[in-house]
Parts: C-alpha cells; sequence; structure tokens
C-alpha cells in the first residue's frame, strides 16, 4: 500500500469545481497529504475551509459561494 500525496494549485481547484462542484474540490483532499501551492490565494483559502471542525455540508456550501464568486469575477484574486 503506497503513500498517497496530492499537489494543488489553481487550476487544479478551478478544474475540479467546475466539473464536479463542490464535491469536487472536497475530493481532492482524500489523500494522505495534500501539498498547496505556496502563493494561491484560492488554495490557502480552501485550504482554511477543509480543516474547520464543520460538518461535510457546510464546508460544500463555503466552497460552493467562494468559488461562485471567484469565477463570476466579484473577488479580485487573479485567475
Amino acid at each position: 500500500m503506497g503513500f498517497n500525496k496530492r499537489y494543488l494549485d489553481k487550476d487544479r481547484i478551478i478544474s475540479s469545481f467546475k466539473q464536479e462542484g463542490a464535491l469536487g474540490v472536497t475530493n481532492l483532499y482524500r489523500a494522505d497529504a495534500v501539498i498547496i501551492e505556496s502563493r494561491c490565494p484560492i488554495c490557502h483559502y480552501i485550504d482554511k475551509i477543509m480543516s474547520k471542525n464543520e460538518s461535510i455540508e457546510y464546508k460544500h456550501n463555503l466552497i460552493e459561494v467562494y468559488m461562485s464568486q471567484l469565477l463570476e469575477g466579484l473577488y479580485t484574486s487573479k485567475l
């Protein structure tokens, strides 16, 4: 049995969200280790959401709201 690590960057998070919504983003965290890009505000925000001690439904809601607003251009983060 191997050690499963996943590298996350903004493109991977955005792609997963566009394909599967918040479920796709949370599925990215189903690994033994998650390594996020250091200069990626999107990565850090999603990581913050995933580290919360809340229900998965609550996390999905936060991800849906944040990513939808980000993709609609309501945040100034560069895509």
